[in-house]
């Protein structure tokens, strides 16, 4: 009985000591895991300030600031273009004649799209598919006129076929004569921006004034449109092909000079810049088409709507068209670093306005950009110039 009891005894105190040791092991093991937790909180913490510290220097800011790294002459600040960039041999560039003559066919879209400009407005003929016509109308929807269907008198040039009325509105204009009165009916669409228009029947009255027709192509149309070109037909497609000839050159050697040379390095200073400017032109694109929307009673969307790209794709191809721009600038620096031409600020300021203009253009310009941005032009022109007039034509 004795020792029965002596062995519950030893049982119970074997039992009490296992349930210490059990005690303190889990609470070992709790002091650990809570000391993990915490490292690991810690961690997170550390990770995410670290994560947007990395995020705020990568991030690109936006600047309005164009010439903040130029110098008032137009070249980059601190910079020797030569230093970053290697030329192509820009003295002996050829060009494809293809590439700065007209084709046939060219040539004749740009005289006919010149006599379009020109259109006479006539009061007689049919109407086709494709003319331009003169009218005014008044809209109505069960007798009763509704906002902005009424052209007030004043006259409305609409092309047709072009879409830009209600479909229908125009192919039943088709096949009337000037002059005439014509009755209009169509449907405004279930989705029409005006809530009470939105797929209502509605009638339009309808006057045609008259239809557009091209002028005569002779020497009188070119000295009362194109004097500066010539007086007779002759002279007239001559400046225009000798004034195509130039353009096409000069875009022709511009794109060669970048295309075939190489940027080595960066300046960083001047490319931070010129992302920051270039996100701010896109900024200014999208508060200016918004503004559009709005006078439309219409709604634009997020700026990330009218980009289209996620953050990461939109700065890197903010990054790319920064790149090709100072890759540009570098290289018409360059040039004439290479000529040993040094361009002062008042010769630069007097290319531009000889060029772009008159002082109303450069004072506005260098309000907008500042001075060194608008004198920029003349880094450009100048270099493009001298690749140009070295130039051969193939």
């Amino acid at each position: 009985m004795e020792e029965n009891t002596v062995s519950k005894s030893k049982q119970k105190r074997d039992e009490r000591a296992h349930n210490a040791a059990t005690k303190k092991r889990n609470e070992r093991i709790a002091r650990i895991v809570g000391i993990v937790i915490v490292v690991a909180l810690i961690a997170l913490v550390v990770f995410a300030i670290v994560r947007t510290i990395i995020k705020e220097v990568n991030t690109i800011s936006v600047s309005g600031d164009y010439s903040a790294q130029l110098e008032d002459n137009g070249y980059i600040r601190g910079v020797k273009a030569l230093d970053y960039v290697t030329l192509c041999d820009y003295k002996n560039i050829e060009v494809p004649s293809g590439e700065v003559t007209y084709t046939d066919e060219e040539f004749r879209e740009v005289i006919e799209q010149n006599l379009a400009a020109h259109q006479v407005l006539k009061e007689e003929g049919e109407v086709a598919d494709g003319d331009k016509v003169n009218i005014d109308y008044v809209g109505t929807i069960a007798g009763v006129e509704f906002e902005g269907g009424n052209s007030g008198g004043s006259g409305y040039d609409l092309t047709i076929g072009s879409g830009q009325f209600i479909e229908g509105f125009e192919s039943q204009l088709i096949g009337h004569k000037a002059g005439e009165d014509v009755t209009v009916s169509v449907t405004f669409p279930d989705d029409y921006g005006q809530e009470d228009l939105a797929g209502k029947p509605a009638e339009f009255a309808v006057t045609i004034h008259g239809i557009y027709a091209d002028p005569e192509y002779d020497d009188d149309f070119v000295c009362a449109y194109y004097p500066d070109m010539g007086s007779t037909v002759e002279e007239y497609e001559q400046a225009l092909k000798d004034e195509y000839y130039k353009s096409s050159l000069e875009d022709y050697v511009t794109t060669y000079l970048t295309d075939n040379s190489t940027v080595d390095k960066f300046p960083n200073k001047y490319l931070r810049n010129v992302e920051s400017t270039t996100k701010f032109s896109d900024v200014q694109s999208y508060e200016y088409m918004s503004q559009m929307y709005q006078q439309y009673g219409m709604e634009m969307g997020s700026f990330d709507d009218f980009i289209g790209m996620t953050d990461e794709e939109y700065d890197a191809d903010v990054i790319d068209r920064a790149q090709q721009d100072v890759k540009a600038d570098l290289v018409y620096q360059a040039i004439l670093e290479s000529e040993g031409i040094t361009l002062a600020e008042t010769d630069a300021e007097t290319e531009v306005k000889e060029k772009y203009g008159s002082d109303d253009y450069y004072n506005s310009s260098v309000e907008s950009y500042g001075k060194g941005y608008t004198n920029k032009n003349a880094v450009r022109d100048k270099a493009v110039g001298i690749a140009v007039e070295s130039a051969t034509v193939k």
